[in-house]
């Protein structure tokens, strides 16, 4: 059976593949003898979202995907560069607790407990779990998306959620990130890193592919996973000799849906204002457009105004879904029997006032619906 070659993504269509041949199985696949490290090979096909550009390894998944392992805890400057790092947001943004996806053995939460955050995170391997755990970190046995911490963990309470260089080795990214956005609280942060392709590609490094990571993203294709699991991206910078793509995001605000029912109950005032002191047969709403319609409609005007009026010949002569007023040529004006309008027509409004003024006369009562309000003409 075929491999299925969409995008991990965006499920576009991925474009021809760069082979690469005598590749390691992976980059913890070490053999007890020789014969067998000889057998540890075979080919990676490397392919690229013709929609989204994504770059991509479609192959098999390593046996331990789940699991983070990293050297940090070797790495003298590293320890430096992720305190001075951790220390700059913590101190900036406030930072009280802080949640990891792929934690670890606890290397870069130790980080984090130093400066007085408290901290939490899961990891796939049950061994380095317990590790964080015997060192007071609140870490979790499992994997995003499929393990349930509902029982653990309150939605929306995390100051900060963070993710070093292991999002690349995800089979379904925007679903891990979506269950670590959940964990977000509203105005909350996500420091957020993965390998730099665009570097990787500048200098066409072939050795920086392995089966391990399964996605390789430059800063489009970074922002864009981040948008798709519910971030807004504040920042995206290159670090660690431009190795490593860090971005800083927040967790996208929801909808005020509060602010339209404000604009309807404000609207429909200042549209009963305008037409306030004259008689239906005397009102009219210049325009059949969208606005116009949906403004009479659910706004329940229909009972103030005569008609529409609207220079399209297509709309003559009919009437409007929703309110059912008629809809009439503009030369129902020379009837003389409509002397007050509100012009509906966005963009086009100034131009609307000039044609009436220029052939329908100046004693007209112009009302302008320009974004959300009547203004006087």
């Amino acid at each position: 059976m075929g491999m299925n070659k969409v995008c991990t993504l965006c499920q576009g269509k991925l474009k021809d593949h760069l082979l690469l041949k005598n590749m390691p199985v992976s980059a913890q696949g070490f053999r007890e003898t020789q014969k067998e490290a000889f057998e540890a090979s075979g080919n990676m096909k490397i392919f690229e979202c013709s929609f989204c550009g994504l770059t991509q390894y479609i192959g098999p998944k390593v046996p331990y995907y789940q699991e983070v392992i990293r050297s940090t805890r070797l790495s003298v400057p590293m320890l430096e560069y992720r305190t001075k790092q951790f220390q700059d947001i913590v101190s900036l943004y406030g930072i009280d607790n802080v949640f990891e996806l792929g934690a670890g053995s606890g290397e870069y939460l130790d980080v984090f407990k130093s400066i007085g955050v408290r901290t939490f995170g899961i990891e796939g391997a049950s061994k380095l779990a317990k590790k964080a755990r015997d060192v007071k970190h609140h870490v979790f046995d499992g994997f995003l998306p499929g393990t349930d911490l509902s029982v653990h963990l309150e939605p929306n309470y995390f100051d900060l959620v963070t993710s070093f260089n292991f999002v690349e080795h995800l089979p379904d990214p925007i679903a891990s990130l979506r269950c670590l956005n959940n964990f977000l609280k509203p105005g909350g942060l996500a420091l957020l890193e993965v390998p730099n392709f665009d570097m990787i590609s500048e200098f066409g490094l072939f050795n920086e592919f392995i089966p391990d990571h399964r996605l390789y993203f430059t800063e489009h294709t970074f922002r864009l996973l981040l948008s798709l699991s519910g971030f807004e991206v504040l920042k995206v910078e290159t670090s660690w000799g431009d190795y490593i793509l860090s971005a800083l995001a927040t967790k996208r605000p929801l909808a005020r849906w509060d602010v339209y029912y404000q604009s309807q109950d404000a609207l429909h005032k200042a549209v009963v204002s305008f037409f306030d002191g004259s008689h239906k047969k005397n009102n009219a709403v210049w325009s059949a457009g969208h606005q116009s319609l949906a403004t009479i409609s659910s706004l329940n005007l229909a009972g103030l105004i005569s008609c529409m009026i609207d220079s399209s010949p297509d709309k003559q002569n009919t009437f409007a879904p929703g309110s059912g007023l008629p809809i009439c040529a503009p030369d129902v004006l020379l009837k003389g029997d409509i002397n007050r309008i509100l012009l509906a027509a966005a963009g086009f409004n100034p131009e609307i006032a000039r044609i009436i003024r220029a052939k329908y006369g100046d004693e007209m009562k112009i009302g302008f619906l320009d974004k959300g309000t009547v203004k006087s003409g």
